[in-house]
C-alpha cells in the first residue's frame, strides 16, 4: 500500500515538475515584449502550478476511506480550476501587456483575486470533507455495540439444540435484526443491561428449565423493545 501511495506521489511531482519546466522554457524562450504584468503573471502562474501539485498530494496522499476520496475530488478540483484559470490569465496579460501599456496593479489584483478564491475554495471544501469523516466514523461507532447484542444473540441461536427454546430465540434474534443499531446516549444504559442479559442467558441456556429460559427471552424481547422507543423518541428530537 505504501509502494503504491508513494508511486503515485512521485507520478503525481513528475507531471507537476514536467508542466513547471516547459512553462519556464516556453516563457524564456518565445521572443515577445516582457513587461512588469508579465513578470508578475509568470510569478503567479509558476506558484499556481506549485500549488494545485501540493494540493495534489494532499488531497490523495491523506486518502484512507471511500468517502476520504469522494469529496477530495472537489478540492483536487478546485487547484485544477485554479491552475488553469491562472495559465489563461497569465498568457492574456502577458499578450496584452507586449501590445499595449497595462498597469501592473490591475494583474495583481487579478492574480491575487484567484488565489484568493482558490484558497477560500479548498478550505471550505477540506472541512467539509474532515465534517462528513467525521460523521461517517462516528455512524461506525455507534452502531458497533448494539451489533455486537446483535451477533451474541445469534451465536445463542446457533449454540442452542432444543427446540422449543431454539424457536423462541430465532424470533427474538429477529428481533434484534430488525432493531434500530444506532446508539445514542439515552440508550447506552439499557444496551448495558441488554448485554448483562445476553451474557446470563448463554450461561444458562442448556442448564435452566424451559420456562426460565422463556422467561430470561421474554424480559430481554421487552428490554429491547424499551431500548427501541426510546431510539424512536430522540429520532423525533
Amino acid at each position: 500500500m505504501n509502494i503504491q501511495k508513494n508511486k503515485k506521489t512521485i507520478s503525481v511531482i513528475s507531471v507537476y515538475t514536467i508542466v513547471f519546466v516547459v512553462y519556464v522554457l516556453l516563457f524564456a524562450l518565445i521572443p515577445f515584449k516582457k513587461v512588469a504584468v508579465s513578470w508578475i503573471s509568470f510569478g503567479f502562474t509558476l506558484f499556481s502550478i506549485v500549488f494545485s501539485s501540493l494540493i495534489c498530494i494532499y488531497v490523495f496522499g491523506t486518502t484512507k476511506t471511500l468517502v476520504s476520496k469522494v469529496y477530495g475530488y472537489p478540492i483536487f478540483r478546485i487547484g485544477s480550476v485554479y491552475l488553469f484559470a491562472q495559465f489563461a490569465v497569465g498568457i492574456v496579460f502577458c499578450i496584452l501587456g507586449a501590445i499595449i501599456a497595462v498597469p501592473y496593479w490591475l494583474s495583481l489584483v487579478v492574480d491575487i483575486v484567484l488565489l484568493g478564491a482558490a484558497l477560500i475554495g479548498v478550505i471550505a471544501t477540506d472541512n467539509t470533507r474532515d465534517f462528513v469523516e467525521e460523521a461517517d466514523n462516528s455512524s461506525q461507532i455507534d452502531t458497533k455495540d448494539f451489533m455486537l447484542l446483535q451477533n451474541s444473540v445469534a451465536d445463542i441461536v446457533d449454540f442452542c439444540d432444543n427446540p422449543n427454546i431454539k424457536n423462541r430465540l430465532e424470533k427474538l434474534n429477529e428481533q434484534f435484526q430488525f432493531s434500530d443499531p444506532v446508539t445514542n446516549e439515552a440508550t447506552k444504559e439499557i444496551e448495558k443491561t441488554l448485554e448483562t442479559m445476553i451474557s446470563e442467558l448463554g450461561q444458562v441456556i442448556s442448564q435452566k428449565s424451559d420456562d426460565d429460559i422463556l422467561a430470561m427471552i421474554n424480559k430481554i424481547s421487552n428490554t429491547l423493545a424499551e431500548r427501541n422507543r426510546i431510539c424512536k423518541i430522540n429520532k423525533v428530537r
